[in-house]
């Protein structure tokens, strides 16, 4: 069991103790009742993301348990950030995403989405249907665009050199074999288990499994093909310019081929025609970041070349999402810089909400994704949010901040806000969340003991076999 992981902070006891204080409600609520009045999510959304959010708060005791025994490669974990479960809800699981490192709630909730075990929104973000096949976007409804929409950016201009971004990696084992179609089978009744299967491929990550897959166990990747989710590097901020390369070659896809992509079709297209995008015509592109990247040279190319196309009338869909816990690894971010950063920046439309709040998060991130998704503009979702466990392992926190600031962020833990409603609201009790929790800690507990018995790459040149060969001539004859 995870739970005797020693953690900063103690992040599993305090869980339990608060569960245990608190009281039910008057009366069971129907889970396909909205939670409260006037909220957009209803009781099964809310334990869809509680889920999530519980898989991703397990991955990182998981984190700490193997490192503590020099298995484990990886601790930055999402503690804290889980709200972003909330914004991929309010996502299509086609919507393609570029995910910051604190993104596994996001991850899982994702994974859930694609195999149909979670809702997904519709048109205008209702979620109580499953998931529609997407219309394309009628040319007709979009307002007038200036006469360059129409012609290709010379080459040189900003996102040119972006709108590359890798859509069609991953999706099979590093040797090339498709992955165990069985992995990520759990539950009583034998049912497909998404979660099951997202804790796998970040816990391959995590111990460098060769069977990881996007990375082939290279890094610990948030990235699937199958989910729509573009690989990152550890670089800061350097997905942001690819996110708006992203949007760039979507929109022109999309103009080219408004009927989208035929199911199975060959992304490159067929001789003579022009290539189809992997994605429907009327996707989006998200981005999240953390408030410091805003500061990077990266992030601010990125913004400008997104708020640049937006004022010569050429539309990038993209959204970017901030998620913001006040620091850079040690170094505080100044009261009010972020959004004064982000509000600041022309063409970018600014949304913000309390990312640990989950109903705040989903309804600011219904608005926003459908912003984006009906004018085909980009925008900023700002989510403030908390940071617990420090920024990595070997974090020693209480040498730059006050224990008052990090008790403070242990009263906003998102994990625990979001079973304090599913209490208060009637839909379950603290006990049935507790084992919910601890049914999905001994789960991920035994995909950790399964993962480690996985081969690795033992050898620099199996590492870098994936890689380019970096002589001119073996990049002509691969090519």
């Amino acid at each position: 069991m995870l739970s005797d992981v020693t953690t900063p902070q103690d992040l599993d006891d305090r869980f339990r103790e608060a569960l245990a204080g608190l009281a039910a409600a008057p009366r069971r609520r129907d889970p396909a009742e909205r939670v409260h009045d006037g909220a957009p999510l209803t009781g099964a959304q809310l334990l869809d993301l509680f889920d999530a959010q519980v898989t991703s708060r397990q991955l990182d005791l998981a984190g700490r348990w193997l490192r503590s025994f020099g298995e484990g490669f990886y601790t930055i974990g999402s503690a804290g950030h889980e709200g972003n479960a909330a914004v991929a809800a309010a996502l299509r699981p086609d919507d393609p995403a570029l995910l910051h490192y604190r993104s596994g709630a996001f991850y899982c909730l994702r994974a859930a989405q694609a195999a149909g075990e979670v809702a997904s929104p519709g048109p205008e973000g209702e979620t109580d249907a499953p998931t529609p096949e997407a219309a394309p976007v009628s040319p007709e409804a979009e307002p007038a665009r200036p006469e360059a929409e129409e012609t290709p950016p010379e080459a040189g201009t900003p996102a040119e050199a972006e709108a590359g971004a890798e859509a069609g990696t991953g999706g099979e084992a590093a040797d090339g074999t498709a992955d165990d179609p069985a992995a990520g089978r759990d539950g009583a009744a034998g049912r497909a288990d998404a979660y099951a299967g997202a804790a796998r491929d970040v816990l391959r990550g995590m111990v460098a499994s060769a069977r990881e897959p996007i990375a082939g166990g290279r890094h610990k990747v948030f990235g699937r093909a199958d989910l729509a989710i573009v690989p990152t590097t550890s670089t800061i901020a350097s997905h942001l310019p690819r996110a708006v390369g992203a949007g760039l070659a979507l929109e022109r896809l999309r103009r080219r081929d408004p009927a989208g992509r035929r199911a199975g079709a060959d992304p490159l297209g067929d001789v003579g025609q022009p290539p189809r995008s992997p994605w429907p015509p009327d996707a989006i592109v998200v981005c999240s970041f953390g408030d410091a990247s805003v500061n990077h040279a990266s992030a601010t190319a990125a913004f400008n070349t997104a708020g640049w196309y937006d004022h010569t009338g050429l539309r990038i869909p993209v959204l970017f999402v901030c998620e913001d816990n006040g620091l850079g690894i040690s170094v505080r971010s100044p009261k009010g810089w972020v959004e004064a950063t982000l509000r600041s920046k022309p063409g970018i439309r600014y949304f913000s909400a309390d990312g640990t709040d989950p109903v705040q998060a989903y309804e600011a991130a219904v608005e926003a994704a459908g912003w984006v998704r009906r004018h085909r503009r980009p925008a900023v979702l700002h989510l403030s949010t908390v940071r617990l466990m420090g920024h990595a392992g070997a974090d020693a926190e209480a040498a730059y901040r006050s224990s008052g600031e990090i008790a403070a962020d242990l009263d906003r833990d998102p994990l625990l806000a979001t079973a304090r409603l599913l209490v208060a609201a009637g839909v379950a009790t603290a006990d049935e969340l507790l084992a919910r929790y601890d049914e999905r800690g001994w789960q991920v507990r035994r995909i950790a003991e399964e993962v480690l018995g996985e081969p690795k790459h033992p050898y620099a040149a199996e590492v870098d076999a994936e890689t380019a060969p970096r002589r001119p001539d073996r990049v002509a004859r691969a090519v």
